[in-house]
């Protein structure tokens, strides 16, 4: 029975070694992952690459220093380029995979190839510019991808006209001009559709962005309260839903604190609506900073407010509450009158699960009732087998 468990362990251990393998490889997270792996994979292509470049130096189709060159060059960058990512150095830069300097690379690569090349097998040279260049259409703006277009246009229409005049027997004039002109029929329109391709995906990203924004937006009028800024009682209702549904499958205790703040329809009458605003809007920023992370406030509704606090005793949910007292006594409500305090009374009630969410409430409110009938400014726990909490 145990080799058994042990072997069927086997493959669960051996998945999680090379899991943890590969995010010390590729990076903790997926931005970081996404840019290591795209420089490990031209790492390979490079490889590849330097291989068959000595098997043409080995049968006579490249300089022997042209294989030398690209190795002794080629690792070291892509080991510098692995650093930087990985370590998170580019983390917070524009270009944070390095894509500019890989494809910067690649050219000056690929021309350097072009020079040490047989004459008669320099054409398949524009194959890998053209890749270079189809490349850049998926990780650069519309504008790079022209710079990189144009500049992989100039770095081998330089080396086709300099090595022409300096040694025509090995670059043929005649051959070099061919290939410039075979360059200059096709690289071009794959740059403009490079272009095109890069411009695509920026709006398409930009379009997304604003999708994601405006979702966000309507997500935020849907829960939250326009005036406070607090959840508000339907999204509340959510949370006492799911704050239930744990109580039920893990034994989470919870608290519900009803709050009606004191006075406050002559505080409206007296100061008139604009200072009452102020005054939700004054107990919402100060709850909000005193509370736990872990608490949920939200606007219950005209001058109440539900606080949920979950792995909470009303015993201790009080005192939390009376730490919002003491944050209130020092806070201006409104300009137009300096001297106003707030103050409210709460009703509690711990969640029994046989009950419900209502029942609940209901409780928080008759305590709430309470606390206000014997003089507002307290906090009262509502009665029951779970007031010892």
């Amino acid at each position: 029975m145990t080799e058994l468990t042990v072997a069927e362990a086997g493959p669960d251990r051996l998945m999680d070694a090379l899991q943890r393998g590969a995010l010390a490889i590729l990076g903790p997270d997926r931005h970081t992952r996404g840019h290591t792996s795209i420089i490990l994979l031209c790492a390979v292509m490079y490889a590849i690459c330097c291989a068959a470049a000595a098997h043409a130096a080995a049968v006579g189709m490249m300089l022997p220093i042209g294989p030398q060159a690209l190795t002794a060059v080629t690792f070291p960058a892509h080991l510098i380029f692995y650093v930087m990512v990985r370590s998170g150095v580019t983390r917070q830069w524009c270009d944070a995979g390095l894509m500019v300097l890989q494809n910067l690379y690649a050219l000056l690569a690929i021309s350097f190839a072009y020079v040490t090349l047989d004459p008669s097998e320099r054409g398949m040279v524009l194959v890998l510019i053209a890749l270079v260049i189809v490349f850049g259409m998926y990780t650069h703006t519309p504008r790079l991808s022209v710079i990189h277009g144009v500049l992989a246009m100039v770095l081998l229409g330089a080396a086709m006209g300099v090595l022409s005049s300096v040694d025509p027997d090995y670059y043929p004039p005649q051959l070099e001009m061919l290939r410039f002109g075979v360059m200059l029929g096709s690289l071009p329109v794959l740059i403009f559709t490079a272009y095109l391709i890069s411009s695509w995906r920026k709006r398409l990203s930009t379009q997304r962005r604003e999708l994601q924004q405006a979702l966000d937006q309507v997500q935020q009028l849907a829960t939250r309260d326009a005036l406070t800024g607090l959840y508000n009682r339907r999204h509340m209702q959510e949370k006492l839903a799911y704050a239930a549904q744990r109580y039920q499958r893990y034994g989470e205790r919870f608290t519900v604190a009803l709050i009606d703040l004191d006075h406050f329809k002559r505080i409206n009458d007296e100061h008139g609506h604009l200072v009452g605003d102020q005054a939700l809007m004054a107990f919402a920023s100060a709850a909000s900073m005193v509370l736990r992370d872990t608490d949920t406030l939200a606007r219950w509704g005209g001058e109440e407010f539900l606080f949920l606090m979950p792995n909470t005793s009303p015993q201790k949910a009080a005192i939390a509450l009376d730490r919002v007292r003491d944050a209130l006594v020092s806070v201006t409500v409104s300009e137009a009158a300096p001297q106003l305090r707030l103050q409210f009374s709460a009703g509690l009630a711990l969640y029994r699960g046989l009950e419900g969410t209502d029942g609940t409430l209901e409780r928080a409110d008759q305590a709430l009732y309470q606390a206000k009938s014997a003089g507002r400014h307290r906090s009262v726990v509502a009665a029951g087998p779970d007031q010892d909490g």
